[in-house]
């Protein structure tokens, strides 16, 4: 029995509610589950307890939040909560105070779900956002101090570049992260978390970083950061800790049509992609994920265990051949919680060759220019009228296909060789062929994004079951046809010329980077975009300004950068869907 009467009183206090807002769910039903038909050994000391969970060693104490273990973790995770479940055993039921006890969550702040964990390191304890007129003069001045410290951190780090940055910068974006969420500005510990782990990508030499998406993260959590510390402090401004998940209206119908193992990375499971077969609501598209992370695991190769949800009595991966019928759903945009309240109340057999899912097949790739985002992915269901080539390249260790709709527009589809995927790249390959030598008629699950100003698309499933039968027709919208798209095209190269150029200080650092932008900027002028012009000078300027100035200002060289990268990406998006259409239409004249 536990001899210490505050812990004990805190563990008898404790229960699913708060030991899930330590970190997320998912990793609270992992402790649940590593705990079973265990008991707990420990050795108390003054004011913690010592406990061996899972291998690790954790140091219990409370607030439970600055518990600590041995594990590579920096917050609190599941070893630290399965010490948590396996101590409360050792108290007598009632022992706490009830003034003591935390009061009871929402229903949406008890929401949580699995993909949380591949865009974010676990949690500490969730703090709800108070209201604007809540938030204290001292609590205001906390927030602008992280958020300069922040700054300061970032600017360093533009200042040296990622070519001299080492794990002790992932580390200290990582503290930031964890300062951010003690002061409640979960947005910032969010986009903090995600540099921090794409710089570890960049550090390891990881095929799967990309520069240019890193720039674009470090402008956007630069603007952020600056509008809290110079600007009016609100609630919204700090955003929330979680996704809000709202119950969806009477029972949810869910068609099973596809399904992609995550094996790479930090984060390993599986995520599973669902049709909404009621026709009237948005998005149709629904994604559950079950994801977790590898770092906790001594085999990193090792794949985890598939999660039993919405009261099945099996794995999810079993039942993606039946059609579901779910009770008490709850959705946060094209998210389903694996809330324990819902439940699955009917199955029958799936039936991909039904009219709900083919009236959403593409057949004019037109309107994947038109409805992709760029560099943002999508989901689509499309048909493939030709497959012109496909081959895989030894130098880029890319598997690519080109596609072509009935109007002979081509489209490319990419999967990237990893180790882990070898078997679905080899898998897709095989696809490739039986679509190139029959005359079947080929149904394609894929996510697109416009790259560089074409539809690159990433394939998730492939069917030769659905029946042909066009129910769509498109048209151009009258934004896109009323655009020189040749124009557009050559915008939107001066556009990657400049993001470029960013993308080599960020690189670099700014001591070693020196580029004459002359001829750049009087080419975007005499296009007639002034604006990027101006903002393209402000930051060439800062940038010389520091190589040349003894007085270096980093943090004014990354407002600068902010800024242009903020037009630069209003532009992308604008300029890339008329020069994705342009793209198609000028390969079809070619040919």
């Amino acid at each position: 029995m536990i001899q210490n009467e505050t812990l004990a009183a805190q563990l008898s206090a404790a229960n699913e509610d708060t030991l899930t807002a330590l970190a997320n769910k998912g990793l609270y039903k992992r402790a649940v589950k590593d705990t079973e038909g265990l008991t707990a050994e420990y050795v108390e000391t003054d004011d913690t307890i010592q406990i061996s969970v899972g291998g690790e060693q954790c140091v219990i104490r409370f607030p439970f939040e600055k518990s600590t273990c041995s594990c590579p973790s920096r917050t609190v995770c599941r070893h630290i909560l399965g010490a948590l479940l396996l101590l409360k055993k050792e108290v007598p039921e009632g022992l706490a105070n009830p003034q003591t006890e935390e009061p009871e969550a929402s229903e949406s702040s008890k929401e949580s779900h699995d993909l949380e964990a591949v865009e974010e390191s676990p949690k500490k304890k969730p703090l709800e956002v108070v209201a604007d007129d809540a938030l204290t003069s001292e609590e205001i001045s906390e927030i602008k101090s992280c958020a300069k410290h922040s700054l300061s951190l970032l600017g360093t780090l533009l200042a040296r570049g990622l070519v001299r940055a080492d794990s002790s910068v992932a580390d200290a974006l990582e503290l930031a992260a964890v300062s951010a969420h003690a002061v409640k500005m979960a947005d910032a510990e969010r986009k903090l978390r995600a540099l921090s782990g794409r710089l570890s990508d960049c550090i390891d030499r990881r095929a799967s970083f990309d520069i240019h998406i890193f720039t674009k993260s470090l402008c956007s959590c630069v603007s952020m950061l600056a509008d809290l510390e110079q600007n009016d402090v609100t609630s919204k401004k700090l955003g929330v800790f979680r996704d809000t998940y709202e119950s969806y209206p009477g029972n949810l119908e869910l068609l099973p049509i596809g399904h992609k193992e995550v094996v790479r990375g930090e984060y390993q499971g599986s995520v599973y992609y669902f049709l909404n077969l009621d026709e009237s609501v948005q998005p149709r598209f629904l994604i559950y994920s079950d994801l977790r992370p590898t770092f906790y695991s001594q085999d990193s190769h090792k794949r985890p265990t598939q999660t039993i949800v919405w009261s099945l009595n099996t794995s999810l991966t079993s039942m993606m051949y039946s059609k579901l019928l779910l009770k008490n759903a709850k959705l946060s945009g094209e998210k389903i919680s694996g809330s324990s309240a819902t439940e699955v109340v009917f199955t029958s057999k799936a039936e991909l060759n039904c009219p709900q899912l083919r009236k959403l097949v593409i057949t004019d790739f037109r309107e994947l220019a038109e409805s992709a985002g760029y560099n943002r992915e999508k989901l689509f269901l499309i048909r493939v009228n030709r497959l012109d080539d496909y081959g895989f390249d030894k130098h880029t260790q890319i598997l690519s296909m080109k596609i072509s709709d009935r109007g002979g527009r081509t489209v490319t589809a990419e999967v990237k060789y990893f180790a882990e995927n070898k078997e679905l790249v080899e898998k897709i390959e095989e696809i490739c062929g039986r679509i190139k030598d029959t005359e079947d008629v080929w149904t394609m699950l894929v996510s697109a994004r416009i790259k560089d100003g074409v539809v690159v698309l990433n394939p998730i499933e492939f069917y030769d079951f659905i029946e042909d039968m066009d129910f769509r027709s498109f048209s151009p919208s009258t934004e896109i046809t009323t655009v020189d798209p040749q124009y557009a095209h050559v915008l939107l190269k001066l556009i990657s010329e400049v993001e470029n150029s960013v993308v080599r200080c960020v690189r670099s650092g700014l001591s070693s980077t020196t580029e004459n932008h002359a001829t750049l900027i009087e080419k975007i002028k005499r296009c007639g975009m002034s604006g990027l012009a101006e903002l393209a000078e402000q930051f060439f300027a800062s940038a010389d300004s520091y190589r040349h100035n003894l007085d270096k200002d980093a943090e004014k060289v990354l407002f600068d950068a902010s800024k242009l990268m903020k037009y630069i990406i209003l532009a992308e998006n604008k300029l890339g869907k008329i020069s994705a259409l342009y793209n198609m239409d000028n390969e079809l004249m070619e040919e």
